[in-house]
């Protein structure tokens, strides 16, 4: 038997999430597979899972000597990838929930206690990344469906919610890999050599990220839109403080034709490639939205969400 973990989508809150406020994502139909058995070579995140699975596992009591024998799990993680090229879909972190898993289902854990799994999970992803990031990409992997996320101090809020109806989502791969790493360290030295202008430009996130929360708790499509191009503007203002293309040309192409059919986009995750996302209302406009696309060269990815969250494949 196989697990099955999703990759995410961020819809909002990126950046602001580490300053405590609440990330929008969704769960999609892409998703990691992993499996006890005949293994594969071992990255530091099945590493990482499988140390802490032991260890929970040895606590309760029970020994797990074949979770720490290397080539003993399998994963296939291809689904989140174009050939070589990550998607942007949380690979890491759906590779780690999947992991845990399949190492729990081993032991005649169940699914049901899905903040235990994210404990777990999430404490490996950090371990594996030698830093604790925000924590939504494995929250939604382990939750599916849509959530909202808050991570405040050592408090963490996750919270099933529903888009506003008739809002479609569509995704777009802009053709390049980004390093989160990478653009957070650009952040991170703005915050060092100029401290008031991160400041100020984290706060637009962070009331950027309260506006898009309160929209869709409102289940209010067009204040969701005007949250997610606003949201857009904020994220390439940081990048132009920070000296980075957080918003990429195919991000910015992706907004002004969306926002042509009438509805909104932006980067989902840190940006400088990987994933766009797209708001639309109603289905014409989502079909007008991906005509537009495939005449500009940005063919709308073939991902659909919300997804179920972390599950065993049916036979």
């Amino acid at each position: 038997m196989k697990t099955l973990a999703p990759g995410k989508a961020i819809l909002s809150g990126e950046f602001a999430v580490l300053h405590g406020a609440p990330a929008i994502s969704v769960a999609t139909d892409r998703c990691v597979r992993a499996w006890i058995g005949q293994g594969t070579a071992l990255s530091p995140f099945l590493v990482a899972a499988l140390d802490r699975v032991a260890q929970v596992i040895e606590a309760s009591g029970q020994r797990a000597p074949e979770l720490k024998q290397s080539g003993h799990v399998g994963v296939d993680s291809t689904a989140l990838y174009d050939g070589a090229k990550k998607l942007g879909l949380g690979s890491s972190a759906a590779v780690t929930v999947a992991v845990v898993g399949a190492a729990l289902h081993k032991y005649g854990w169940s699914f049901d206690d899905r903040q235990k799994i994210f404990e777990i999970a999430d404490e490996a992803h950090a371990a594996a990344q030698g830093t604790r990031g925000s924590g939504v990409d494995v929250a939604t992997s382990v939750w599916g469906g849509a959530i909202r996320f808050q991570r405040k101090g050592g408090a963490v809020d996750i919270t099933p919610v529903e888009l506003p109806a008739n809002v479609q989502l569509t995704f777009v791969f802009t053709g390049n890999s980004a390093s989160t790493p990478e653009l957070l360290g650009r952040v991170k030295a703005l915050a060092e050599s100029q401290p008031k202008l991160h400041e100020a430009a984290i706060a637009r996130l962070v009331a950027g990220a309260y506006a898009f929360d309160a929209a869709v708790t409102e289940r209010d499509a067009p204040s969701l839109l005007r949250a997610g191009n606003e949201y857009h503007a904020a994220m390439a203002h940081l990048g132009e403080c920070a000296g980075c293309d957080i918003v990429t040309q195919e991000h910015a192409t992706l907004s002004t034709l969306a926002r042509r059919n009438a509805g909104a986009a932006k980067p989902s995750g840190a940006g400088g490639g990987d994933l766009g996302v797209a708001f639309t209302v109603g289905d014409e406009a989502t079909r007008a939205l991906h005509q537009d696309l495939i005449s500009a060269g940005l063919s709308p990815l073939a991902v659909s969400a919300p997804a179920p969250g972390l599950r065993m494949e049916s036979p």
